[in-house]
């Protein structure tokens, strides 16, 4: 995955979805303080630290992008494995603290790892409309990890699949292929192959995104359209290394046939 780009210039596209909500760069009195009625929480679409090296002697402007999505309701963590999440909370109400203050929030960073939401970081002291700028070191760097486990377990099973495929039963063994030859052949740690399974993105088809074409492959991984067999890559990993900042390549792509967003067809395999 390529390095993401932490320079100070926004994008001039950001080609994010129409529901998209801007946190930064906005002016202060847009920035919400509290979730809309009946939002659980923001998954984070788009983030971009400041340079570290820019003159700011506050420190207070620590991101020049943090983007998202309002979800409805507490979305299914094995589904999301690698989505970021900010929740707005009321601010907490012993003293010195104010619960009341519309001002503040108490602001909550959670991310989806295989079966579980964890809290990544919490703010309890009431911060105003810069929380924006307390959060986006955290939130950056959880989603670029997450990002980048996703994409080494995806490139450690295209290479091992086909290996353990090729040689007798049992000479590969469980402690180098990760699991037994008897075991379902590896694929990529996020939805996407359960989508496949689930017969909502077939093995072949096309994901579109900003100009960008890329080929669904067995085990949930995505070919970039390069030239080498192994140049594959997952959701959001991909997505990140085109635009060259850290994104949820899950509210980017599209299903290229109908234009569906990926994340539409995550949220129709939960209600399954």
């Amino acid at each position: 995955m390529a390095s993401n780009n932490l320079g100070t210039t926004a994008p001039t596209n950001h080609a994010f979805p129409p529901e998209t909500v801007l946190l930064v760069p906005a002016p202060l009195p847009a920035v919400p303080l509290r979730p809309p009625a009946g939002a659980w929480g923001l998954v984070v679409v788009a983030v971009r630290t400041t340079d570290a090296t820019a003159p700011d002697p506050a420190r207070t402007d620590t991101a020049d992008l943090l983007a998202g999505v309002w979800l409805p309701t507490r979305p299914p963590a094995h589904l999301h494995t690698g989505d970021v999440v900010v929740r707005l909370q009321l601010p907490y109400a012993s003293p010195p603290h104010n619960g009341d203050d519309p001002a503040q929030a108490d602001v909550v960073v959670l991310a989806a790892d295989e079966s579980e939401w964890r809290t990544i970081r919490t703010w309890t002291r009431s911060i105003g409309a810069r929380w924006p700028h307390e959060a986006a070191p955290s939130v950056l760097w959880q989603m670029r990890h997450l990002a980048d486990a996703a994409f080494n377990a995806a490139q450690w099973a295209t290479l091992a699949g086909p290996i353990a495929a090729a040689l007798p039963p049992g000479v590969l063994s469980a402690r180098l292929a990760g699991e037994s030859a008897a075991s379902p052949a590896p694929r990529a740690p996020d939805a996407l192959a359960e989508l496949i399974e689930a017969g909502l993105v077939e093995v072949g088809e096309q994901l579109v995104w900003n100009g960008h074409t890329a080929t669904v492959r067995e085990g949930g991984v995505l070919h970039d359209g390069g030239p080498h067999e192994f140049a594959v890559s997952t959701v959001t990993a991909l997505a990140t290394s085109l635009a060259g900042y850290t994104v949820n390549g899950w509210h980017l792509w599209r299903r290229a046939r109908d234009d569906r967003p990926l994340s539409e067809l995550r949220t129709a395999l939960a209600t399954r």
